[in-house]
Formats: structure tokens, sequence, C-alpha cells
């Protein structure tokens, strides 16, 4: 039986919170808190109970594309054990769910390969986007995720030159960095701002990052970096899963000469290598290694830097169609 996660009651919310622990392909975005914070008006937390057990989970946000409303689960759904046979029990599930709701449309991009994809039942209609289609794609799926090695000096040689050399150098420039659980809203905000100037985003409101802080609490993480009295590159990261987030990442337009960013990532490896936190968590990239006129190509190649082992592919947004629209 499918269940709506009534989040003021806070036995069911312990219940799912302990489920999603217990699997190792639980994501930062199919947990309760990320459904608490995000701005869609329409959002679901949902979940399947068999013999008294949760089978699955799935937080779903509502989206508008071509005036047609859909459901989309971000890195969902969340299946027991990590066990993507399941997959068919979890569509026939959502898909009468789907049609009490009225809804067609589903859209998941959970954490699978090309032989995971093979295991749904040619009963279910379905499309894959491709995994170079940026402006389609509602979520990357080259994921940037760094290996820890609990040891810095091994760890630091297995970055490029240039990342080696620019870290040291950091440590050079009289700066002055922190992490805390107290987060710089009023700095932060300034940054962020000028970040998504220059990357061209569209930017949340101060309010968002306000509800961010106190949903996530005690799993959040504030780093910054200053010289003198300028701040130079701030972070909120959460830790989830046995990884760090590197959740929203801002550094000033000017000043980047003195390094703030690498000094700031270190910082942030380090508390990794300290807290014995196996992964460090830079999200996707959204672009190819050639798409040099790509406004991200930047970040795609600060995110190559510091990730050794290369980017982990995965499949890209499947979307499931069940037949009509909604419209209304």
């Amino acid at each position: 039986m499918i269940f709506e996660l009534n989040l003021n009651d806070k036995i069911e919310v312990s219940k799912i919170k302990r489920f999603l622990a217990d699997n190792s392909d639980s994501d930062y975005m199919q947990s309760v808190e990320w459904n608490i914070i995000r701005n869609e008006k329409i959002k679901y937390f949902i979940y399947y109970v068999e013999n008294e057990e949760i089978i699955w989970s799935c937080n779903l946000l509502e989206k508008e594309k071509n005036n047609t409303k859909y459901l989309y689960a971000p890195r969902g759904p969340i299946l027991k054990n990590s066990n993507f046979d399941l997959i068919n029990l979890f569509l026939k599930n959502i898909k009468e769910w789907l049609s009490i709701k009225k809804y067609t449309t589903l859209v998941i991009n959970p954490y699978i390969n090309e032989i995971d994809l093979k295991k749904i039942s040619s009963e279910y209609n379905y499309a894959i986007t491709q995994n170079n289609d940026y402006i389609n794609l509602l979520d990357s799926c080259k994921l940037a995720i760094m290996d820890i090695i609990f040891n810095e000096e091994e760890l630091i040689e297995k970055l490029p030159s240039k990342f080696r050399q620019n870290t040291r150098r950091s440590y050079r420039k009289e700066l002055t960095s922190k992490i805390s659980k107290e987060v710089d809203l009023d700095n932060f905000y300034k940054l962020y701002i000028q970040t998504s100037e220059r990357h061209k985003f569209k930017p949340h409101t101060i309010e968002y990052f306000k509800k961010l802080i106190s949903t996530y609490n005690d799993n959040l993480i504030f780093l910054e970096v200053w010289y003198n009295n300028i701040p130079l590159a701030m972070s909120i990261d959460i830790i989830y899963n046995n990884k760090l987030i590197y959740l929203y990442g801002v550094s000033s337009t000017e000043n980047r000469n003195l390094l703030g960013m690498y000094n700031m990532q270190w910082e942030a490896i380090k508390y990794c290598i300290n807290n014995k936190i196996p992964k460090y968590d830079f999200g996707g990239v959204f672009c190819e290694e050639n798409d040099i006129e790509n406004k991200d190509y930047g970040l795609y190649n600060f995110k190559k830097g510091y990730c050794y082992n290369g980017f982990i592919d995965i499949v890209p947004d499947i979307t499931f169609t069940f037949g009509g629209n909604k419209n209304d």
C-alpha cells in the first residue's frame, strides 16, 4: 500500500529516515529534508509498505513542460537494499497512484547503469534523454565525486599539477579559513549573487537559504575563506550517506588571484579526511570536455581536477508515459 508521508508525524518521518539510511544509493535529493526545502508548490513524499516493511520511497516534485504537468523524482526512487530488481514493482505501484492523482508522466534519474536499465519491463513506455542534451536534462548524468584517501599528502599527489600548485600557493597568501555550523548568510548571499551573475543562473531567494539552514541543521557545515576582512569563498555543505555534499559554493568576482576557492576546497577535503568521510560529492557537470564555449566549461574543468578517477556516468533522465495529459 502506498502512503503519503505526514511531515508532522515524527514517528512516521523517523521510519522513513531509517529506511533511507539503510540504503547505499540513497541521495540527499530523495531525503525528507530536501522535500521540505524545495520551492515547488506541489510536491509529495510517498512510500510503499508490504508486510509492514517499507519497500520503496520517493520524493516527487511537480514540474511543467509544454503546458503539461508531470512529476519528477530527483535521484529516485529509493528501493529497499538498493535492489533495482524492485523497479517494476515500483512502476506498477506508482502507475496506479499517478492515475488517482491524474498525472500521466513521471521522470526519474536514479543511480543506475545500462545493465540496470534492461531490468525495466517492456510493458512500460519510456524514453531516455540524450546524455548531452543539457537544455532538457533535469539533472546531470555525469557525477563529480571525489574518492577520499585518508592521507593528505598521498591525496594531493593525485591532483593535476596546477591544482597541487594552486592549493599550496593559497596557503602562503595569509588567508583565513574556518569551518563551523554557523552560516554567515549575509556575506554568503552577496557572493552567491555575484556567482549567479558570472555563471548566468537564476538565484534562489535568501529565504530559501534560511529554510535550508534550519532544515538541515545538524548535518550542515559552513566553510569560509577570507583575506583580511574580504570574503573570498564560502560554501554550504551537508553530510549525507557517507558523503560530504558540496551543495552551494560561492566566490568573489574580485581577488581571484588569491586562490580562495582552492583553499576552501582543500579545507573541505581535509574535513573529510579528519572525519573519515569517504566521498566528496561536487555534484554533476553540464558540458562536454571539448565544449569550450559553454558557460559551465570552467566549472567542468574545476570539478574534473579533483575527481582524479574521472566522472561517474549514469543513465540520464528516464521519462515514463502512462497515457493522457494533465493540463489543469
